[in-house]
């Protein structure tokens, strides 16, 4: 009775491990580790009906160091910025390339465009920070988990191409309090996502998290039977069933 009660508990613990290295594993960081830096120079020559936003920053892109210097971009120039801390504000916006295919596709959408719930934005969503900028101002961000968990750490980041867009409306009643708290603006956000990548590679990322997550689940599983059959072995297939 209790070897089939710990088989039941060690099943049950793998699968939750396999499941929490799905969600949290980053295999874009790896994808995009040999992405070349946009210089200022590119982005200008493309015009606007070119987006660069969430692309590696070159060294001449204009970077900002405070809030005022934010709220002089027009939405969707390009800038970048150095930030010396990020405060997770618990409010997570559904993915925009994602919303953006449901809008194109004129369907129903079942997820909710922003939520506080840790397991639901583990399902596709991106979470608002409180960016610190140098002058010791405050903004609103959208940007990747890696490069706030740095800036939480101390580590110096400049951000990746960025522009100036609108907060959701659905996450600005969640936000008002935080925005009031650190004296930033409620109704605009540093976006550093590259929609159009994670459009194309949705999938593919998706494919890798589920690759490396079973691979565990499979390890997992073949070490506990191991482990499950020497232990057998040391004790006796009849001691065992009352000690492992």
């Amino acid at each position: 009775m209790f070897s089939k009660l710990l088989n039941t508990v060690v099943s049950v613990a793998i699968f939750l491990v396999a499941a929490a290295v799905f969600f949290e594993i980053r295999p874009q960081d790896f994808l995009r580790k040999d992405d070349e830096a946009v210089m200022y120079a590119e982005i200008q020559a493309a015009g606007a009906g070119m987006s660069f936003t969430g692309k590696k920053a070159g060294a001449d892109v204009p970077r900002i160091a405070g809030a005022e210097e934010f709220m002089a971009q027009y939405p969707f120039d390009a800038f970048t910025a150095q930030p010396v801390n990020a405060v997770p504000t618990g409010v997570y916006e559904l993915a925009r390339w994602k919303s953006g295919a449901y809008a194109a596709r004129h369907r129903t959408q079942n997820s909710p465009r922003v939520t506080t719930s840790v397991f639901w934005a583990m399902t596709g969503y991106n979470q608002y920070y409180m960016l610190e900028l140098s002058d010791g101002t405050h903004v609103l961000a959208l940007l990747e988990r890696d490069l706030a968990e740095k800036l939480e750490r101390g580590n110096t980041v400049t951000l990746p191409v960025s522009a100036r867009a609108g907060v959701d409306f659905a996450a600005k009643p969640y936000l008002r309090e935080v925005c009031a708290q650190y004296g930033a603006d409620a109704d605009n956000v540093i976006y550093a996502f590259d929609d159009a990548w994670y459009a194309d590679n949705s999938g593919k990322l998706a494919l890798i998290r589920v690759g490396i997550a079973a691979g565990l689940l499979i390890i997992a599983s073949v070490l506990w039977v191991i482990a499950e059959s020497l232990c057998k072995h040391l004790f006796g297939a009849r001691h065992a069933e009352h000690v492992c």
